[in-house]
């Protein structure tokens, strides 16, 4: 199984990374794990635990600054992340939640995709009659490449019966073969995707349920999900998950592919001891440390859906809600005169900053050269009607 976990990276201080307009500029900001994530990788790891699959992490923006964050999930709780896809591309800045959820979701099923390829390639082989050894070597390839489970072919002396072994070694008929691929490749179709409930920079909650509808659309198919999910477990292709609504605690059955957000009060059930062999089939090779970026072209992405083009909503000023009040004294305090989205001294960025925003923690240098281009003056009686009125 395919267990797609939604992951995404918030800043430490809002406003102090935003552009006048509003707009997150998350290549100057220092990023960190929206916290509610971590909920997400926890409740991938008990599906790793009690069906097998591969855990995948999925994000979107800059690269250089989730690079690092990815690479501390993969040692998260008991078995963390397995591979990470970022989606990045400056078509894709600026995103509200609708546009952000059309990239994630063609993230997602191209994801998928790459790993239903692999097998179509496989079945084909076998029906053209392509040498074994061929065949076997091509399985091999897929499985070090991380993209075919043990259940296909593995190179583990506990896992003796894959498909492509006992094919290779007489033990099943081609069509036995094709028929036995054919269910691994819809097994990888009824995949999950797990998300936290929220993040910290936007609190909207939506974007979980949007990528579902978003891949509903895609795939031509109804991607059921629901949110607020305290317990979930497996019946056989089938998810049955718990969540409470107010007084109410509600039980939605839904099949997979499915998407659930996870609520801060999820605790992992125990799991099965006798169902290991299974999940051991069903996993993947292993880790793959590097992570795969991927450009809107590279997920087929229509530009007019992404980014600041592909967003209705109208995003308003950010407030620093843990920054202490300023004092402006009019004819003292040295202000901002006009907007500025950033500016670059001795190798450093400052900004972005707003018009009568203090001039305070900038090197003197710096502050004599904006002044001299007129661009921080002293606060006066102007600017303290304009922001009395405003």
């Amino acid at each position: 199984m395919l267990i797609i976990v939604l992951l995404k990276g918030v800043p430490e201080r809002t406003t102090q990374a935003m552009t006048v307009t509003g707009i997150l500029n998350r290549e100057s900001m220092n990023l960190v794990l929206n916290p509610h994530d971590y909920k997400a990788v926890e409740a991938a790891g008990y599906v790793k635990q009690a069906v097998g699959g591969k855990i995948i992490g999925l994000t979107m923006g800059p690269e250089v600054k989730l690079s690092p964050i990815l690479k501390q999930l993969y040692f998260e709780h008991l078995y963390g992340i397995e591979e990470s896809v970022i989606l990045s591309d400056r078509k894709m800045a600026g995103a509200d939640t609708l546009a952000t959820a059309y990239a994630i979701a063609l993230g997602v099923n191209t994801i998928v995709r790459w790993h239903t390829k692999p097998i179509n390639q496989l079945i084909e082989m076998i029906k053209l009659d392509k040498p074994k050894d061929q065949i076997k070597s091509e399985a091999e390839k897929y499985y070090n490449d991380n993209l075919i489970p043990n259940n296909v072919f593995s190179d583990l002396k506990p896992i003796k019966d894959s498909i492509i072994q006992r094919y290779v070694d007489g033990y099943i008929t081609k069509d036995e073969a094709i028929k036995q691929l054919q269910s691994e490749q819809e097994s990888i179709q009824k995949f999950i995707i797990i998300a936290g409930i929220k993040t910290t920079d936007g609190e909207t909650g939506s974007v979980g349920p949007q990528v579902a509808e978003g891949l509903s659309e895609l795939i031509g198919r109804t991607v059921p999900h629901a949110t607020y999910v305290e317990d979930f477990f497996f019946d056989n292709y089938f998810l049955v998950t718990e969540r409470r609504l107010g007084l109410l605690v509600q039980k939605v059955r839904m099949e997979l592919p499915a998407l659930i957000t996870i609520a801060d009060e999820y605790i992992q059930r125990p799991i099965d001891p006798k169902r290991q062999i299974m999940v051991r089939s069903n996993n993947f090779k292993g880790r793959t440390l590097k992570p795969i970026v991927w450009s809107s072209q590279e997920i087929g992405a229509d530009e007019n859906r992404l980014g600041l083009k592909g967003s209705p909503t109208i995003v308003g000023p950010g407030v620093d809600v843990g920054k202490p009040p300023a004092q402006k004294i009019v004819g003292k305090t040295r202000v901002f005169l006009e907007n500025i989205e950033s500016v670059e001294y001795d190798g450093r960025k400052f900004g972005p900053f707003g018009r009568g925003d203090i001039a305070d923690g900038l090197p003197d240098e710096l502050v004599n050269k904006l002044q001299n281009e007129n661009k921080i003056g002293i606060f006066g009686i102007d600017m303290l009607l304009e922001e009395l009125f405003r």
